[in-house]
């Protein structure tokens, strides 16, 4: 007589079964058996309608609209969008967010590859600084190619600079 405290009496008026395992409606939230389930199964008024018919779209937001049984989609409809219905936000840019920054490069990664020296994503094909000609890797370039010519030992600069200061 002990398993009489477990599990639960299926809600339908006409089954009543005891259940180990009921399950909860997600509408009306009573506890029904296996057979009864599903919410055409129990007739649950809280359900959204179902019977064949689309649940209706919002011409605004494009968000699905629930419509319970018996109720007029078009009077749902109206105080979805009086109730404040917002259209999704314009975004601004068309760039996909994992899109490549180098030049025509169409190719998209699923993980950002970020240039340690300009912070722009990249594919990996691209993601090396010289691969994507990088800004800061021409600077450094160009400063690196200046001292080079500086410290050599032929150097037209050097020889002005020695030629300043004797």
């Amino acid at each position: 007589m002990e398993l009489l405290n477990i599990g639960k009496h299926c809600a339908n008026p006409n089954c009543k079964q005891l259940d180990y395992l009921p399950v909860k409606c997600q509408y009306c939230k009573k506890d029904f058996c296996a057979e009864h389930s599903k919410p055409i199964e129990h007739n649950c008024n809280e359900a959204p309608s179902g019977d064949g018919e689309r649940v209706p779209i919002c011409p605004l937001c494009d968000t699905p609209v629930p419509v319970k049984r018996g109720e007029d989609p078009n009077v749902r409809m109206d105080q979805h969008i009086a109730n404040g219905c917002r259209p999704p936000a314009k975004t601004t840019s068309t760039k996909p967010f994992n899109a490549c920054s180098f030049g025509k490069c169409k190719e998209r990664v699923a993980v950002r590859l970020l240039c340690s020296e300009c912070g722009k994503n990249y594919c990996i094909k691209h993601r090396l600084g010289p691969d994507h000609m990088c800004d800061k890797v021409k600077i450094d370039n160009k400063v690196n190619n200046f001292s080079s010519i500086i410290t050599s030992r032929n150097s037209p600069i050097k020889t002005w600079v020695g030629k300043m200061f004797k």
